[in-house]
This record gives structure tokens, sequence and C-alpha cells, in this order.
């Protein structure tokens, strides 16, 4: 039987990606008036590695009921620097806490 939990976390997975990519929009528009440290370049890569994550977790997801897979772990792999990402853009803590709850 084909569960319905692969589908749940995918959309949730590539709905985190599209709000990381933003986030990278939003920090690098408004380090550009604080002068921070972090250039464009950097937080894309930051941003790719998320998102290469979050798509790899999606791939790896069960299908089946009862299957085991490694796709929950690395989801809560990239759920975990969604967390981290809000030391860079202080905003991203409440973000990261509504994906989680």
């Amino acid at each position: 039987m084909k569960s319905k939990y692969p589908v749940l976390c995918g959309s949730i997975l590539i709905c985190e990606l599209v709000v990381v990519y933003f986030a990278v929009l939003t920090t690098f528009g408004l380090s550009v008036k604080s002068a921070q440290t972090l250039t464009l370049a950097q937080l894309l890569i930051g941003a790719s590695v998320i998102a290469v994550l979050a798509i790899v977790a999606v791939i790896l997801l069960p299908r089946r009921i009862g299957e085991r897979r490694p796709g929950v772990i690395l989801g809560w792999v990239v759920q975990v620097l969604l967390l981290a990402s809000g030391f860079v853009l202080t905003s991203m803590f409440f973000v990261a806490a509504l994906f989680i709850a």
C-alpha cells in the first residue's frame, strides 16, 4: 500500500527551497545596505547545499508503508540547516520553526 507520507514531506521540503532562495535575496539586499561580510556567492552556495540536500531527501523518501529509507533523516538534516540559517538572517529562526512545527 502506498503511503501519503512522502507527498507531505516532499511538499514541505520543496516549499522550503523556495523560502531559502527568497531568504538569500533578502539577506543579500540587507547586507548591501549594512556592509556585512557575506557575498552573494557565499549565500548562493549555502542555499544550494540546502537545496541539493532537500532534493535528495525527497528522492530518498519511503514510497510504501513500512519501508525504511534515509530520506526522512536527511529531511531532518535540512530542517536543522534551515534553523541554522537563522544566524545569517534572524527571521529564518521563525520560518524554520514554522516548517518544523
